[in-house]
């Protein structure tokens, strides 16, 4: 999966795409928790008094290659698709970060204050970095900028910078086989950005994954 649109005027909101058949009762998490050195910001989201996270996404049926699942957070806030459970992220326009997992970070005292969440029992997904210069694995992991974690990377196209704009969508190419679709939503230029609101009625509908030369879900 990968996360192709988010807004962090107006309303908290994103939308991610399904890169592959995901069957019913599939559980995605996201938290917007930054991490240091491994670990995660323990009471930004994941571990806050009021609501904790993490934004919490399940499937009630098989969701298709090229479907895009939207969170919008408003007066309503719902999933476009599947069923809610969890706490609200907050998303900064000052920067900030999505990430999606499964499995559990866990709060660990073995941490340093405020990095106390432990994901090793979690499996990263993916990681989408925007409003500010990038991810920083030197001196990031406050509230406003990160690490990149464990299990995704900048090299295989899981841990993408859309750019220094607090809103934007992915616009780039919607038919191609998973690799070619991380390889361009990879690339800034391929996003379009604002510091204004981008309405989701702008944001990508629907892809089309090609897998072995097969179109595997069709409009």
């Amino acid at each position: 999966m990968a996360v192709i649109a988010y807004n962090a005027d107006v309303t908290d909101s994103f939308a991610w795409v399904a890169l592959r058949d995901m069957p019913s009762n599939t559980v995605i998490h996201f938290t917007s928790s930054s991490v240091s050195n491994g670990w995660f910001r323990w009471g930004d989201h994941l571990g806050r008094a009021v609501s904790p996270g993490p934004l919490t996404w399940t499937s009630k049926s098989l969701l298709k290659a090229g479907s895009v699942v939207s969170w919008i957070s408003g007066t309503q806030q719902c999933w476009s698709v599947g069923t809610l459970s969890g706490g609200v992220p907050a998303l900064s326009a000052s920067g900030d970060q999505i990430f999606a997992y499964i499995g559990t970070i866990a709060n660990n005292s073995a941490g340093v204050a405020p990095w106390r969440g432990d994901p090793t029992g979690a499996v990263m997904l993916y990681g989408l970095n925007f409003a500010n210069s990038g991810w920083d694995n030197i001196t990031g992991g406050g509230l406003n900028t990160s690490f990149i974690p464990a299990g995704i990377s900048v090299a295989s196209h899981t841990a993408v910078h859309a750019g220094n704009w607090d809103n934007g969508y992915y616009s780039g190419i919607r038919t191609g086989a998973v690799t070619e679709l991380l390889a361009a939503m990879a690339l800034s230029s391929n996003w379009t950005t604002s510091a204004d609101f981008i309405s989701p009625d702008h944001w990508p509908s629907q892809f089309k994954v090609v897998r072995g030369g097969t179109l595997i879900r069709i409009e």
